[in-house]
């Protein structure tokens, strides 16, 4: 609580009361202020820190201005003082601020250690609080007359007053004393600055003059009730008209400048009634009152066509409503017991009688007072009635409930209201909470929270409260699921897209979607037979290798991946060495020799003669000219890549004359047909356009362009595969063989068909048969190694 105009004056004496164990001390003892006005009293005390061999502390502070010193009437509880008091404790100080000051009185501090017998105090004398107001006293002169603003209260500092003339301000009049002539016909009045409220009533210096003077400055009404204000009022001609008018509402009227009579305001409309008499007197009678009229209230007349206009203040009306103050309240498991107090915020002229209403039935005479102490049950209510005006009900809170506005699914966008609800008619104070991590967030205090578009970040557990006088209930949390179609789909990879033949490779479809998605999987733009949010290879071969996507799919909609390509990696395998040329290679010839391989990435190639291993070429295909004796011997090449390598060999003969080329090729011509004869039995499946030594054949692997992911399109073309058989024969005698495959075609879907490669290669144990001696080429063998990917 806050309270803005302040001003005290004190003129105080100090007193201390004293013991052999403890002391107190309120300053200031005096205080003299204006009514209206805000005032605070302090006061300090200490105690014996042990008393009787037990440690001593302070359970009880109170103020109060009734009841004897050992049974103070704590004036917290004061229907009077409602709403006006502050009371602020720290250790061993006590302030009491006192708003809107209205009444004279001694005000006392009492504390209350946790001794059993000696552990009360009363700090003596207290504080003496003297509410004052101005007036105006006029002192005869010989020509002029002199004014003094008095109170009750000693004077204020030089330069602290106002003087008004005829209710307008007179400037540089600063001083206590003013001066006028004697045969002024003006009315004067004096204010303290700061506090131009709280004027005095203006006096007429000689005989009449212009002046107001109302009956009352603060009147109390309650609500429903009817409340006269009253003036007297004087001029020196003839009032032309009256009216009364109110200062707030002058922004209504067409000219703010000029008040406009209360009864043309439509808020009055049937309510006023003016009476004149006697003559000089007017009253403002309102009825049924309500709480917006309460406001300041001043007469207005017209002297000959012109207005008298006064900034003086009028009566300030206060119209108050009886309500029922909760004093104490234990909280029972089934009930309270709740110690209350039927009071107003102000209090009215007449003395009030009240009445006690508990669930619709009067269970307490008047004789009962304004002080009950009563029982109640959840969704049970009193009320209490002063002077028949009744106040609001006070319920004993039930638990509320929380409803909502669509039961239904909750979409994304859509608007959504959660209504908190109790079973009483009176509304409490509501405030509602949203689960936030470890924290709860206050979102509202009305009775209804509303989603204008609801959010999917606003899905959480929610609850609501209800809090009145008699204590706060706590609802059950309900969990508001916000739903939406799926607005992302991501696709990861593990480890990478980029993997090595043989790994395990999961394919991860993430979405942000509720409720879940599912998933459908696409590769090449083929849809794929898993369902699942995974998709994994345990051991992923190069056939796998292709282009993925996902898509994610909900009841709202559905959302596709970016595509992603895999790429399976492999080492150089299948190594294969050729003779680009017939098998007899004379001098001064020249010769291909090609080498090939199955790898990703692309293989390198490196071409060596075996005789001091020297690098001859660094491209697949080595190609020698002019070849001369020299030039015969192994060759081998090695293919290469980031995964591994493998290598393959093959020998070259150059003949020096067609004779000796003549006798090799008769020699070698048995080895081939009989090599050969086994090959074609065992091996080719496939059918192959040549067997002539030396002879290459090329395929060219063709495939179709790939649609974008989601289609399931695809074609398929008959998949052809060569192989090609070169033989040559070593001085030594070793004969060398192999079998060349040509590219193989490779479709889209490579899980589906199957590539074989063969290899022909001569038995290391007849290395060193020589042909020209007749050897019995029927000991030759050959192994077949048949590879299937």
């Amino acid at each position: 609580m806050t309270f803005k105009k302040r001003f005290v004056v004190l003129f105080l004496s100090v007193q201390v009361v004293l013991s052999a164990d403890w002391w107190g001390i309120c300053t200031p003892t005096e205080i003299c202020a204006l009514e209206g006005t805000t005032v605070e009293l302090q006061c300090s005390f200490t105690y014996p820190p042990t008393q009787d061999g037990r440690e001593t502390s302070v359970e009880k502070r109170v103020w109060f201005i009734n009841g004897q010193n050992n049974h103070p009437e704590d004036l917290m509880l004061d229907p009077e003082y409602f709403g006006r008091l502050q009371s602020d404790c720290h250790g061993d100080r006590c302030n009491l601020t006192i708003a809107d000051l209205r009444q004279s009185a001694v005000y006392k501090f009492r504390f209350t250690t946790n001794h059993p017998i000696k552990g009360s105090y009363t700090i003596l004398p207290g504080v003496n609080v003297t509410v004052t107001d101005l007036r105006v006293q006029v002192f005869p002169g010989y020509s002029r007359k002199d004014m003094k603003c008095l109170s009750r209260c000693s004077a204020w500092p030089a330069s602290s007053y106002i003087w008004y003339r005829n209710g307008e301000e007179i400037q540089n009049a600063n001083s206590q004393e003013y001066s006028v002539e004697y045969y002024s016909k003006d009315s004067y009045s004096c204010a303290v600055r700061g506090h131009e409220h709280a004027a005095s009533p203006p006096v007429c210096v000689y005989g009449s003059c212009h002046q107001v003077v109302y009956d009352k400055r603060r009147i109390c009404a309650l609500e429903g009730s009817s409340v006269d204000i009253t003036c007297s009022y004087s001029s020196g001609g003839y009032i032309m008209s009256k009216f009364w008018f109110r200062p707030d509402r002058s922004h209504m009227w067409k000219n703010p400048s000029i008040p406009e009579d209360l009864m043309s305001d439509p808020q009055y409309a049937g309510r006023l009634q003016f009476l004149s008499v006697p003559y000089g007197r007017w009253t403002l009678k309102i009825k049924n009152v309500k709480a917006s009229d309460s406001a300041q209230y001043r007469f207005k007349f017209t002297i000959y066509g012109l207005e008298w206009r006064s900034i003086l203040p009028g009566s300030i009306l206060t119209v108050t409503a009886v309500q029922v103050q909760v004093m104490a309240v234990r909280v029972e498991p089934s009930h309270v017991v709740a110690q209350l107090v039927c009071h107003t915020q102000c209090r009215p002229e007449h003395p009030m009688s009240f009445e006690w209403w508990q669930n619709g039935e009067k269970k307490f005479t008047a004789a009962a007072g304004p002080k009950l102490e009563v029982s109640l049950y959840p969704g049970e209510y009193v009320t209490c009635a002063g002077n028949s005006i009744n106040s609001p009900r006070l319920y004993a809170l039930s638990r509320p409930s929380v409803y909502l506005s669509d039961a239904a699914e909750i979409l994304e966008g859509r608007p959504l209201t959660l209504n908190c609800s109790t079973n009483v008619s009176a509304s409490p104070k509501h405030r509602w909470y949203k689960k936030r991590h470890s924290n709860d967030e206050v979102l509202g205090e009305d009775p209804e929270l509303v989603f204008n578009s609801i959010k999917s970040s606003d899905s959480a557990e929610y609850w609501c409260t209800v809090e009145n006088q008699l204590g706060k209930k706590t609802s059950e949390t309900v969990f508001i699921d916000v739903q939406y179609a799926p607005r992302s789909s991501l696709l990861f990879v593990n480890p990478s897209n980029v993997t090595e033949e043989g790994q395990f490779v999961t394919l991860t479809c993430s979405s942000d979607a509720n409720p879940a998605s599912s998933y459908t999987w696409y590769k090449d733009n083929r849809i794929l037979t898993q369902k699942a949010q995974k998709y994994s290879f345990i051991s992923i071969r190069p056939k796998d290798a292709g282009t993925f996507c996902c898509e994610s799919v909900n009841k709202y909609g559905r959302f596709n991946s970016s595509s992603v390509f895999i790429d399976v990696q492999y080492a150089p395998k299948f190594c294969l060495v050729s003779v680009g040329t017939s098998c007899e290679v004379r001098k001064g010839a020249s010769v291909n020799l090609t080498c090939s391989s199955d790898a990703n990435p692309e293989a390198k190639y490196m071409w060596f003669k075996t005789n001091g291993d020297l690098k001859v070429s660094s491209e697949s295909i080595m190609n020698l000219t002019n070849v001369q004796p020299s030039a015969s011997g192994e060759y081998y090449c090695v293919a290469s890549n980031s995964r591994g390598r493998c290598n393959a060999t093959v020998w070259l003969q150059v003949e020096a004359s067609p004779m000796m080329a003549a006798a090799f090729g008769g020699s070698v011509a048995v080895v081939v047909l009989v090599v050969l004869a086994l090959a074609a039995f065992l091996v080719l499946r496939k059918k192959s356009p040549s067997n002539k030594c030396r002879e290459s054949s090329e395929s060219k692997a063709q495939s179709d362009g790939a649609p974008n992911c989601g289609n399931t399109s695809s074609k398929e073309e008959e998949d052809l595969v060569y192989s090609k058989v070169s033989f040559t024969k070593s001085p030594d005698g070793p004969i060398y063989s192999n079998v060349t495959p040509a590219p193989h075609r490779r479709l889209m879907h490579v899980e589906e068909d199957e590539v074989e490669y063969t290899t022909v290669k001569s038995a290391d144990h007849v290395s060193g048969l020589k042909p020209q001696e007749g050897a019995d080429v029927s000991e030759l063998y050959s192994t077949v190694q048949k590879h299937h990917n």
